[in-house]
């Protein structure tokens, strides 16, 4: 992606083609029973659909911490909601 600072024509949306703006999200995935969120990730987040696309190195980085099944050993806090 082409951050938007980098002199070159804003990166835009591969689905609806609006601007994304480079940003800071957290994102909510499942294992199993559970629910990982990760917070503080870069990302590119469209103007429009609100899409959020990661660099490889951030996708490569969520999918080891999927593998290895969200360690509570990184987490840096855990909450625990009753169902």
């Amino acid at each position: 992606m082409n951050p938007e600072s980098g002199g070159g024509p804003p990166a835009l949306c591969p689905r609806c083609g609006a601007v994304l703006t480079a940003t800071i999200v957290r994102t909510s995935i499942w294992h199993g029973d559970r629910v990982a969120i990760v917070e503080n990730i870069p990302a590119h987040v469209c103007s429009a659909c609100m899409e959020q696309f990661y660099d490889h190195d951030v996708s490569e980085a969520l999918r080891r911490l999927a593998e290895e099944g969200f360690p509570p050993a990184k987490a840096t806090r855990e909450i625990v909601v009753q169902v």
